[in-house]
């Protein structure tokens, strides 16, 4: 009878997976893919409460003997696998992806890596550091909220009698909702608010909520209202597949914005639990929808495809263009991510999770009885491949670097930077030439972030002289400062590379101009990048200058690195020495002087 309610859940969750598996690999392609994450939430909230709430109607408590061993079952033996086997793959093909894993690993066993990332800085948004666990912040958020589910459930039974019980977890869901918009602040790093598992569970508990509802129903509702149950059959799935609509709406045009933090998650989790109400409704027609085979079985496997998508994508990322150099070989990392998820997902459903799911942790190494001689080789193949695997871990883990090389890299550059500042070189006067010759160096003020900072020895050869200060992780508002504190000092050239990390609103650019003049030209570089607000940030540079064409420059710095792939270092972010960056401001300034001015 129970298992009629939740059929097309499957579907709903392939259809969240695809959302998500897009985001993290190819955020230009689904910007709004992130809300597959509340989808998930909602489907998890409503899982994990429908069979206490069965429990506790019926009388038998509600089961934590059952209920933790199977969450635990569920969760970690899959962990146990991917773990050390990413670790191992990435200490063999780029240990940068190992900086702070063990920290990653022990927070993840324990439960609360989103905290850890929260607290030490580790930014959801940042480029720096790999992160290669970064997406198991979900894990540690459902295994926290699977902690509380129990008490939640008690409560609301008790007071059952009180018709209030279904406000707890709405309660709790507006409150959390409320959390994350408050705390919210734009232009500030907003993985606080996403991580949290305060500010993140509206979803899972209007899950909760319903299936409180789906339980309860048939005593409330019944026979004794026949037009009730004739027009919720009929309007379920109709609000039901409108939902669905506006989910996708969301995941195609969605932006990880001010808009996603204030209204679109909490709307997003509303979504969700429509769509899942008036899916999971006997005889609705939206069940059809979500029962192709293909989608299903993405959603069946969905936590296994979750659990090994991201890192085996960094690794693939990192890898291929060293092994295959060419233009086109980044149309491959995406097919060959999915072949080798799909496969290690497979091996580890086979070896380690559904035996687990069967009789416990032990039938993982242990075949219990009446097992076949399949079962048996099964087993040996799990203990030999988990000992050569976590061995691996063991290695990884014991040779991590401390830090990127590109960090290292960057800290040396900054290091000979201030070496030559404090040796007291010389501040050339800026001339006051017409703007329409090639500048020099000494006419050239560059303020700009870790992407100019790894770009800075080749600034200084294709400009000698130049006045450059760039730092890591330095946003356009940091550059405020920068360029008011030069003063007078200020060169008739200014070059601004701060589109790396974070959106820049457009009143920005005019307080920029304004701050440098109608006398001086102001060249802004474009970022390069895998992150939503970088191709926002192109668009706007692009369109200021065209607004201001007799004083402001773009230098096409996006499409430079992207021509020379293979010359960026292993993030594929900054450029990996060379002049690439130097060359692409000195091409916008030519083809500017070219044109006329």
């Amino acid at each position: 009878m129970a298992r009629r309610h939740f059929v097309g859940l499957d579907g709903i969750k392939g259809l969240a997976l695809i959302a998500i598996i897009l985001y993290h690999c190819e955020q230009s392609w689904l910007p709004g893919g992130f809300y597959g994450v509340d989808v998930f939430l909602t489907v998890s909230g409503f899982l994990a409460a429908i069979g206490m709430f069965s429990r506790l109607k019926e009388g038998r408590g509600i089961g934590l003997e059952r209920y933790w061993p199977r969450r635990f079952t569920r969760l970690y033996p899959a962990l146990v696998l991917m773990i050390p086997a990413v670790g191992f793959a990435a200490w063999c093909l780029d240990r940068d992806l190992l900086v702070h894993i063990r920290d990653q690993v022990v927070t993840v066993a324990l439960g609360c890596y989103n905290w850890y990332a929260i607290a030490s800085g580790n930014s959801y948004f940042g480029q720096m550091n790999p992160q290669l666990l970064r997406h198991l912040w979900f894990v540690s958020v459902l295994m926290q909220l699977y902690l509380v589910i129990p008490l939640v459930a008690w409560f609301m039974h008790r007071i059952r009698r009180t018709r209030c019980a279904l406000l707890v977890p709405l309660a709790i869901a507006v409150g959390s909702a409320a959390s994350m918009n408050l705390m919210y602040t734009p232009g500030a790093d907003p993985t606080r608010v996403y991580f949290g598992t305060d500010t993140h569970a509206a979803g899972f508990m209007l899950g909760v909520a319903l299936a409180w509802i789906v339980v309860n129903r048939r005593v409330a509702v019944g026979d004794h209202l026949p037009w009730i149950v004739r027009a919720r059959r009929v309007l379920a799935p109709l609000v039901a597949f409108v939902a669905a609509i506006a989910l996708i709406d969301m995941a195609i045009r969605g932006e990880q914005g001010a808009d996603a933090f204030r209204w679109g998650i909490p709307l997003a989790s509303v979504l969700s639990v429509l769509l899942i109400a008036g899916t999971v409704q006997t005889d609705s027609w939206m069940q059809s929808q979500f029962v192709f085979r293909p989608l299903a079985l993405l959603g069946r496997y969905s936590y296994g495809l979750y659990l090994w998508h991201w890192p085996v994508w960094l690794i693939v990322a990192a890898t291929l263009p060293r092994l295959v150099p060419g233009k086109g070989v980044r149309l491959w990392v995406l097919p060959v991510t999915l072949v080798i998820t799909i496969v290690a997902t497979a091996m580890s459903w086979i070896l380690i999770e559904r035996p687990a799911a069967r009789g416990g942790i032990s039938s993982i190494i242990v075949p219990g009885p009446g097992s076949t001689w399949r079962d048996v080789v099964r087993a040996v193949a799990s203990c030999i491949v988990l000992l050569l695997i976590i061995g691996g871990g063991v290695v990884a883990v014991r040779d991590a670097p401390a830090k990127t090389s590109v960090e290292v890299a960057l800290e040396r550059q900054a290091a000979r930077l201030a070496a030559e500042q404090a040796l007291g070189r010389k501040q050339v006067p800026t001339p006051r030439k017409p703007p329409h010759t090639m500048p020099t160096g000494d006419q050239i003020t560059a303020v700009g972030d870790s992407v100019m900072l790894a770009s800075a020895k080749g600034m200084q050869e294709v400009f000698p002289g130049v006045d450059l200060d760039a730092a890591v992780s330095r946003s356009s508002f940091a550059g405020f400062g920068i360029v008011s504190g030069k003063g007078a000092g200020l060169r008739q050239w200014v070059v601004l590379g701060l589109a790396t990390n974070g959106p820049i609103p457009p009143e920005q650019l005019d307080q920029y101009l304004a701050m440098v003049g109608p006398d001086r030209v102001l060249v802004l570089v474009n970022a390069h990048g895998d992150r939503t607000w970088i191709p926002q940030n192109n668009q706007l540079l692009a369109q200021f200058a065209a607004s201001h064409p007799d004083n402001v420059i773009v230098a096409d710095w996006d499409s430079a690195a992207a021509a020379n792939a293979s010359h960026l270092a292993a993030d594929g972010i900054h450029p990996d020495g060379g002049d690439y960056y130097a060359q692409a401001v000195k091409q916008a300034i030519q083809a500017w002087i070219d044109a006329g001015h």
